[in-house]
């Protein structure tokens, strides 16, 4: 009895262990109320593994229950994961690398035993499992990094297509290992034992390779994005420094010109003509607006950014429709807020640009309410979008994305509730959050 007790406190610890390298993945993005949930509800169904262990294995330790708990004991957990965190594809690749991995340590598991004692039978499955924990844990900071950073890059699960692809690899391959030997008990050659783990790690040495391949890929292009937004960014400071170069000569021009108009005014109420006086102060006040930027905010640099797309769009024929109500200041860093301002127009007046010139328009509002802050930017755009699991589009294009990458890390820092959408071709961004000084 005390050796039933003992195997089945091992299974449940394992498949313990197996659910804590499925949930490695998610950790970096899973909620404090979602890791409280996983963990009450991991240790309720081990509570219940263990009782229904316990009965399995009352009828002796077979290989047959052996294979039965390892097999089957781990979909539960599995189960658990999936419906707390959601991502099915992700949890079935997840699972598939981690099946392998475990596979591996069992199969190195029971080559220790039979080195050990010559051989591996039934009496000696605890002792194989006892090994498969010391593994186990003697490889934990490797099995941590590896786990960790084992999610490819998004855009695969982006794909509808490429995503299911990616995630049922490790899982065929998972099955194709273990199939020829379910109905094999054990194995009494060395080149049996070794076989059985040769496939597995050859399958995740070359998985890590091209892991480490696309994670330099990807740094790589968030790099040249990097370059492409801070190249944009200085396109649109250029800009603006240009304008208020042109107001700048424009008023000293005025200025030059004013002794000028006094003079010239001084003649017409000299001269009675009262009505061409207001008529020409008319004019030269209206010369003056001319000369002024727009004032939206005053953020100077929410205010730039907003005078430069405007402009931009109005030179595009793109009609804007706004509604700014933003205090003066803000805690949300100013350079955050403008740069995802430049971002989201850009796309916006982007898209316009494909419209026909008579359906070009933008519409642009930003409240501020309490301590809540809401950006909303709306434009026309007939064709389709595709849309990630984030719930934001995505593109393969190379140069575009900036202005989603924007969103996500902007959404990401100020804890953002986003909502994009796509409805009788109009495409709208949503964005809340909380800004309180």
């Amino acid at each position: 009895m005390a050796e039933i007790i003992f195997s089945n406190v091992i299974f449940v610890i394992i498949q313990l262990l197996g659910a804590y390298l499925r949930y490695l993945p998610f950790s970096r993005d899973i909620s404090a109320e979602k890791l409280y949930a996983l963990k009450k509800w991991f240790i309720l169904w081990s509570l219940l593994s263990f009782v229904l262990g316990l009965w399995l294995l009352s009828y002796g330790l077979s290989y047959f229950a052996f294979k039965i708990i390892l097999l089957v004991g781990w979909l539960p957990y599995f189960l658990i994961s999936l419906i707390i965190i959601g991502k099915l594809p992700q949890h079935l690749f997840v699972f598939g690398m981690q099946a392998l991995w475990c596979f591996m340590l069992h199969a190195f598991a029971g080559i220790t035993v039979a080195f050990i004692r010559g051989t591996m039978t039934e009496e000696f499955l605890p002792l194989q499992m006892t090994f498969y924990l010391i593994f186990f844990f003697v490889l934990l900071p490797i099995e941590r990094k590896f786990f960790i950073e084992l999610l490819p890059t998004r855009r695969i699960f982006d794909d509808k297509a490429l995503k299911w692809c990616a995630s049922l690899l490790p899982v065929a391959v998972f099955i194709g290992t273990v199939i020829p030997i379910l109905d094999v008990t054990f194995l009494t050659t060395w080149n049996g034992r070794f076989s059985r783990w040769f496939i597995p790690v050859f399958f995740l040495l070359i998985y890590r390779s091209m892991s480490i391949t696309t994670q330099k890929i990807e740094e790589k292009n968030l790099t040249e994005q990097k370059n492409r937004l801070l190249a944009r960014q200085m396109d649109s400071l250029a800009e603006h420094n240009l304008s208020m170069e042109k107001n700048q000569r424009e008023v000293e021009e005025l200025q030059k010109n004013l002794s000028e108009n006094y003079t010239e005014l001084k003649k017409l109420i000299n001269a009675d003509k009262i009505s061409e006086a207001m008529k020409f102060i008319s004019r030269q006040v209206e010369i003056l607006d001319s000369t002024r930027l727009q004032q939206f905010s005053r953020l100077p640099l929410v205010n730039a950014a907003l005078s430069i797309y405007f402009q931009r769009a109005e030179n595009l024929g793109i009609k804007i429709i706004h509604t700014i109500d933003l205090p003066e200041k803000i805690s949300t860093d100013e350079s955050d807020f403008a740069v995802l301002l430049s971002n989201l127009l850009e796309n916006a007046i982007t898209a316009s640009k494909k419209q026909n010139p008579s359906a070009r328009e933008i519409s642009i509002i930003i409240r501020h309410m309490g301590g809540q802050y809401v950006l909303e930017i709306t434009n026309r755009y007939d064709y389709e979008i595709k849309f990630g699991e984030n719930g934001l589009p995505y593109t393969s294009e190379i140069g575009h994305g900036l202005g989603m990458n924007s969103l996500e890390l902007f959404a990401k820092k100020y804890n953002a509730f986003v909502n994009f959408s796509q409805e009788n071709g109009f495409v709208r961004v949503n964005l809340y959050w909380n800004d309180y000084l």
